[in-house]
């Protein structure tokens, strides 16, 4: 008996030993994807409308219409990877509720117009063939097969995505390794602006890949 009673004596002892003693803690974490898929846009993403007067813009109903401006867009992926393209308006702050308008920077503390990202389902190529846009509305979850595409505000739609396409499956977007379009930058001048000298445009977004 006395043996057991030291041996039990002992086990405790080690028990509160350990229960006092310094610790700390190891994470590991990560994302592990299919393929490592890198975006880029032409002309380093800049674009550059120069000096313009506002009376040489389109005067519509709600402001003055930028001139169009096209950059090419591409997807290169290192295998072939599922893939949907949301956006970031990194302006947001100066834009209008629509979530596929983005901010163009404010003059004296007012908002200055939006731009949008946009292209045709005939500029599409996907791994040399011809494509089409898929958008999903709930994160995708579901998918359905749009005529033209848009890039959308993560901030304002985070379940709003655009994935591509070679027969429009709804299924949605196939693994591809490539992927390529023209991007159609379109913008406006709200119409209420005060104007006391220049106005510079300071529009930006960052576009990301999300991996399906």
């Amino acid at each position: 008996m006395k043996t057991s009673v030291l041996s039990l004596a002992v086990l405790i002892s080690l028990a509160t030993a350990n229960a006092m003693a310094a610790t700390t803690d190891l994470t590991v974490s990560g994302t592990i994807t299919p393929a490592a898929c890198t975006p880029t846009l032409s002309n380093g993403g800049l674009v550059e409308y120069g000096s313009l007067a506002l009376t040489e813009l389109e005067e519509t109903s709600i402001g003055y219409r930028l001139p169009s401006k096209s950059l090419s867009f591409s997807v290169e992926c290192s295998a072939p990877a599922a893939f949907a393209l949301i956006a970031n308006d990194n302006r947001r702050d100066s834009s209008p509720a629509s979530p596929w308008f983005f901010g163009l920077g404010t003059h004296q503390d007012q908002a200055i117009g939006y731009f949008s990202m946009r292209w045709g389902h005939e500029s599409i190529v996907i791994d040399g063939a011809q494509g089409t846009t898929l958008q999903s509305t709930d994160n995708g979850n579901t998918w359905t097969d749009t005529i033209d595409g848009a890039l959308y505000d993560a901030g304002r739609a985070p379940s709003n995505l655009v994935g591509f396409s070679i027969n429009g499956s709804e299924l949605g977007p196939a693994p591809a390794t490539s992927v390529n379009l023209t991007m159609n930058v379109e913008g406006s001048i709200n119409k209420d602006l005060t104007l006391n000298g220049a106005m510079e445009l300071d529009g930006s977004a960052t576009i990301e890949v999300r991996y399906l």
